[in-house]
């Protein structure tokens, strides 16, 4: 049986009092995986918040930013450009990282706490050559990021990657890509919207 006066003073102490051991423990954190319409979903809210393009900015530096998550905690986002032109071949390279702290988001009727370093990185390249007689896109994406889950936890591995080519069919020149690979072991084909053409 419990002894009343020492849990008192362990809560006076400011520590934190466990009480009896009857039904006081904590429920076990499951090591289910996350199912494929979960990695799904992890990834989709990752990256809506790192293409936000109007998010809640709380620092940063000259390389970098700190925003916040839409239900809390935050992510650190570093972005880095270049161009390179050889002959008639223009290539446009960038390279992203996303740092997540504590970051809260829901995606998918999901709703995880990410946290991470490096987290997630994606690079790629636009190549055009001539006047647009040549247009395409390459690169990847990989993420380490660990996860919770209402009372399920886990770390989650991805390695994707971007490819794409011009689409002149509409009226303004888009670019079809997908991203293919392993989110968190799942094999997957993901669409990329929003991505401008040549002369987009």
């Amino acid at each position: 049986m419990c002894d009343r006066r020492h849990v008192i003073a362990v809560v006076l102490a400011g520590a934190l009092a466990t009480g009896c051991s009857e039904g006081t423990t904590e429920p076990p954190t499951t090591a289910e995986p996350l199912s494929a319409a979960e990695s799904l979903a992890l990834f989709e809210g990752m990256r809506a918040i790192q293409s936000d393009t109007a998010p809640t900015i709380i620092g940063g530096s000259e390389s970098s930013l700190v925003v916040a998550c839409p239900l809390g905690g935050q992510v650190s986002l570093a972005l880095t450009f270049a161009d390179e032109s050889v002959a008639d071949t223009l290539r446009l390279t960038w390279g992203s990282t996303a740092a997540p702290t504590g970051c809260q988001l829901s995606h998918g009727g999901s709703q995880f706490t990410v946290d991470g370093t490096p987290g997630v990185r994606e690079q790629g390249a636009f190549v055009l050559v001539g006047f647009g007689e040549h247009f395409g896109l390459e690169g990847s994406v990989t993420e380490a990021v660990d996860w919770r889950l209402d009372d399920r936890s886990g770390s989650c591995d991805m390695d994707l990657v971007l490819s794409g080519e011009p689409d002149l069919s509409a009226t303004e020149p888009s670019v079809v890509a997908v991203l293919s690979g392993t989110p968190c072991g799942h094999e997957a084909e993901i669409e990329v919207q929003g991505i401008p053409g040549p002369s987009g």
